[in-house]
């Protein structure tokens, strides 16, 4: 049923219904979610390809060079692949699996099928005179409506940064639902400020 990435997108639900151990409502779950998944952010697409020696980190500074889903795809056309090495966090290792990614021909094809299936959301350049200039953020707890990685791109977007541990380098603590208490008592003690989510998007709201 699933043999390329891109099938998963062309499923027969009404197939998935019947099957055994599966109804309705799991179908209709199993569906939303990967209607969910079509729109995704170009540094999450060239992650998820699973190129090897490309992490998320690799990803998201091949996005902010290629800029948008058909850059990417056209530059297996391009003779001098080697450019890329001039990119800060791209080494030799990097290089050459990418250069192995778009010599198979399959993955040429992969790429071309999600291509008319995905809405890929164009890399954002990094705005230095951004609402959050030099801030940096961390989140603990389930935040409503929106996932981490979003706030995360929101915070990057305007300037800001993410860090992952409670220190004196933090500015703002943003709590969901259930936030870890060792990192909130841990930021009350070192005088963090603390925002709720709704808070920290008011405060986007009123500085923009």
């Amino acid at each position: 049923m699933i043999k390329l990435p891109q099938d998963i997108f062309n499923l027969d639900f009404k197939k998935i219904e019947n099957l055994e151990g599966w109804g309705r409502q799991s179908m209709e779950n199993l569906k939303y979610s990967i209607n969910q998944r079509k729109n995704i952010s170009l540094e999450r697409l060239i992650y998820s390809l699973g190129i090897r020696h490309i992490g998320l980190e690799n990803a998201k500074i091949l996005s902010k060079y290629f800029k948008s889903f058909s850059n990417f795809i056209n530059f297996s056309n391009e003779k001098n692949l080697d450019e890329i090495l001039n990119i800060d966090g791209i080494g030799e290792a990097q290089l050459q699996s990418v250069k192995n990614f778009f010599d198979n021909k399959v993955n040429l094809n992969i790429l071309k099928e999600l291509q008319k299936i995905l809405e890929v959301k164009n890399a954002v350049t990094k705005d230095i005179n951004g609402l959050l200039n030099e801030k940096t953020f961390m989140v603990t707890g389930k935040l409503n409506g929106i996932s981490r990685a979003e706030v995360k791109s929101l915070i990057e977007e305007n300037s800001g940064s993410s860090v992952s541990t409670v220190s004196k380098k933090l500015d703002y603590l943003i709590i969901g639902d259930k936030p870890t208490k060792k990192k909130v008592d841990k930021a009350i003690e070192l005088k963090i400020t603390i925002l709720n989510q709704s808070q920290f998007l008011e405060m986007l709201n009123v500085t923009g």
